[in-house]
């Protein structure tokens, strides 16, 4: 039997592979980069107009964030915070 816990990481990393097949069937145009120590962030737009976060840790890319409705400050704001890991406990 599987404790909560174990069930809630399994859906996370479920769901993170979802994130990854939806978003690479998007062409999206670099816009800017963001880079300290082991972490680089790239904002980029896709097609369709929403602006999102390419986020890796020692060039493997780990995640891509869509901004949903935010705009590209926002977006720039998000990578850099990432890169500097605020936020992160």
């Amino acid at each position: 039997m599987h404790n909560f816990e174990d069930v809630m990481s399994r859906l996370d990393d479920i769901e993170a592979k979802l994130d990854q097949i939806i978003e690479a069937r998007y062409t999206y145009t670099q816009l800017s980069t963001y880079t300290h120590k082991n972490r680089r962030a790239e904002v980029t737009q896709r097609e369709d107009g929403i602006y999102c976060v390419h986020k890796f840790v020692n060039d493997n890319l780990i995640a891509i964030t869509p901004m949903g409705i935010h705009n590209e400050s926002f977006a720039d704001d998000a990578a850099e915070n990432y890169v500097f890991q605020v936020g992160d406990n």
